[in-house]
Formats: structure tokens, sequence, C-alpha cells
């Protein structure tokens, strides 16, 4: 496998970004970035959280900082991975718009299939990337990477925006109103309701009949989509403001901070104090 490519702080030698060829062999393990992986050819199982993927290439996949992820299978491709201090994808929203399309969007698969041009962008991109990693360490060196960055960014969110389009449109009749429904339920009341039977009541359906909606068309069952919904919230209060864990704690409605500790433990494998000092706090103007 090629060398990794980074781009290290000058003060500390912290990783701020790295881009690195994969296959079937390739160590996976959490870390305070966000990734990009690109599955060149062959085909690979991901497994997430409590979701698991058959993946053929060419595909694009996206994850935020402690994210869980692994593949298998007989593949090749890249893996890109930076961390928020590099490039904000929340400043950045207005200008490339991927936060809650490609990331932090448990409403739809962590993945985008592409086609043939689209793949030979994404290559392209990405030899380019990687070509701006290799050169002189400088400040010029992060701009250029950052750029290419931006435009990969930008084709991946307007793709998987029309793929998302695409399977609304090609749910049965009764499926997308409600998906739909439960979506803004739990946008608008995951902060106060915790159990899935809170959900199917306001639906008038059944308990069983909400995770077999959810199972079939998100690939998880209403819990992990509870429980998911309040630790993005969480990773967000950590890294966009100076709220102290119990405050955090105290706004997605949970009395005891230990609870919410434990959960976020469980879903990122650290616990929310360490995931602030690693991945840092970044005030947004």
């Amino acid at each position: 496998m090629e060398t990794a490519h980074n781009i290290r702080r000058a003060a500390d030698g912290a990783l701020l970004a790295s881009l690195r060829e994969i296959d079937g062999t390739a160590d996976w393990h959490r870390a305070p970035l966000y990734a990009v992986v690109h599955l060149r050819t062959g085909s690979a199982v991901c497994e997430t959280g409590n979701a698991r993927f058959t993946l053929h290439a060419p595909v694009l996949l996206f994850f935020t900082p402690y994210q869980e992820y692994t593949f298998h299978g007989e593949f090749s491709g890249s893996h890109l991975s930076f961390h928020g201090d590099f490039y904000c994808i929340e400043k950045h929203r207005h200008e490339v718009a991927c936060n809650g399309v490609l990331f932090n969007n448990i409403y739809t698969p962590p993945f985008v299939p592409l086609d043939g041009e689209q793949a030979a962008s994404a290559d392209n991109y990405l030899r380019l990337l990687r070509d701006a990693m290799a050169g002189t360490d400088d400040l010029a060196r992060e701009d250029l990477v950052i750029a290419h960055l931006k435009i990969l960014l930008i084709i991946a969110t307007r793709v998987k925006s029309r793929q998302i389009e695409e399977t609304l449109t090609q749910l049965p009749p009764d499926a997308g109103p409600r998906l739909q429904q439960f979506h803004q339920l739990l946008e608008a009341h995951f902060t106060q309701w915790k159990k899935p039977a809170d959900y199917a009541a306001a639906m008038h359906i059944t308990g069983k009949a909400l995770s077999r909606l959810t199972a079939k068309y998100l690939s998880k069952t209403p819990s992990d989509l509870i429980a998911e919904r309040v630790v993005q919230e969480a990773k967000r209060a950590l890294h966009f403001s100076h709220q102290r864990v119990n405050e955090i704690a105290t706004a997605l409605g949970y009395n005891d901070p230990l609870y919410l500790s434990r959960l976020f433990r469980k879903q990122t494998g650290v616990s929310p104090r360490e995931f602030r000092q690693q991945v840092g706090v970044s005030i947004l103007v």
C-alpha cells in the first residue's frame, strides 16, 4: 500500500489531514476526524454502528469524528480524513452544504453510489488532493488541498441530494408520508421523547409497525435513530460551544449527565470530555 500523505499542525504535530490508499487488508479505528472513503474497484461489506451495507464500487462514503466503521472484502480505494480545525464543514455549510447531507445525516445510508462520469471526477479530485498533499509543506499547500476538498464535497453533495429525491419518489405511497412524519417528530421531540412508543403513539401506529418501517427503509431501529440523534446534537454542542457536559445533558432531556455520558461513549467510544479535547471547540460566528 502507498504511504499516507499527511498534513500536520506545525505547533504540536497533530494530524490535520491524511490521504492513503486502502484495500481489504486496511486497518480501521475510530479517530477525531471526518472521513471520506472512496471504493474504486471491487466490493465490500461496510459495518457502521448497528447497520451493515453491501457495497459495489464505485462509491463514496462519509463518516464523522469517532464514528465507528469497518470494511471487509476485495476492493481498492482511498481513505481521506481531515480534522475540523483544518476544514470546518459547519462554517462552510453555505458554500458547500454537505453537513446534513453527506455528514451528520442519520436518515440515509452514509454512501453515495457513483456512475462512470462521477467516479472519474472523484478519482480526479482525489488525485489532485494527493498531489497537493505530497507537495511543499507551506500555507499554499493547505489552501490548495482545501480547495480540492471543497470541490469533491460539492460534487458528492449534489449527487447525494439527487439520489435522496429519487429515492423519495420511489417509496410506496404509504411509506413516504410515514417516514416524513417520523423524521419531523424526531427532529421536534428528541430532547423530550426517548422511547419509540412515544413516536408510535403520535403517529397512531404500533411500536412494531414503526420498527418495521425504520428497519425496511432506514436499516435502523427507532431506538438507534433516537440515540444517534441525541448523540449528534451532543457532538454539535461539544464542538461548537463552551457548554458544560451537565448543561448539554440537561438541554437534551437528561437529569443525570452520567446517562448521556454512557450513551455517548457507547456511540463514539470516548467520553464527551475526551471528544471535546480531541475534536476541539470551534465557535461559529
